[in-house]
């Protein structure tokens, strides 16, 4: 009889363990599908911002033909057709304007000679550079200035880097173009390489 007694609170307290766990699951499974909506949702939030300083830099060719100078709070836009990528590029670089856009943090003007590097968070795939790995050897980038000018530039490096790793600032090319980004699984950075084409 004894042994029956302990049999079924034994069984009873197996069972409350057995519920609670499943409760515990539930509930971590809930919170984390509301954590990763969360961050989707921050990320199209981000989208929608880059897209409204697409425009507002469109606006700018049609209504403000000027020189471009440090003040400016656009460097220009950035097309990568392959990719089916167009943003605003900040003509800063700080990490609040780094998560609206691509920024400019190294480098003169276009059109002058030395090494443009443009940084853009990977948001695999909410956009920003997040398809750079796509690109090869001979494939096109476009920037634009806030003069409406075009650049032509022709990819002819690809590799991963180190995060510290300066030397991807130093120019081979008289008039070179590097794209920077992250590499999310192994925290590396993905770097591109495009000389101008002179056409």
């Amino acid at each position: 009889m004894n042994q029956i007694l302990y049999n079924k609170k034994r069984n009873k307290k197996l069972k409350y363990i057995f519920k609670s766990q499943l409760i515990i699951s539930l509930i971590i499974a809930i919170l984390i599908v509301v954590i990763i909506s969360i961050g989707n949702n921050e990320e199209k939030q981000l989208e929608k911002m880059s897209k409204f300083i697409n425009k507002n830099i469109e606006l700018s060719y049609i209504y403000e033909s000027k020189k471009q100078n440090k003040d400016e709070p656009y460097f220009g836009k950035i097309y990568i057709e392959k990719i089916n990528l167009e943003y605003g590029i900040f003509n800063q670089f700080n990490e609040e304007l780094l998560k609206i856009a691509p920024c400019k943090f190294y480098g003169g003007e276009l059109g002058q000679t030395g090494n443009i590097c443009i940084a853009g968070h990977n948001y695999n795939d909410n956009r920003f550079f997040s398809q750079l790995d796509k690109l090869e050897i001979q494939d096109e980038i476009i920037l634009v200035d806030m003069n409406g000018k075009i650049y032509k530039y022709i990819v002819f490096d690809k590799f991963e880097t180190d995060e510290n790793d300066v030397s991807v600032l130093f120019s081979s090319k008289m008039y070179e173009l590097t794209l920077v980004t992250c590499n999310n699984i192994n925290k590396k950075r993905i770097i591109l390489k495009a000389f101008m084409s002179i056409s």
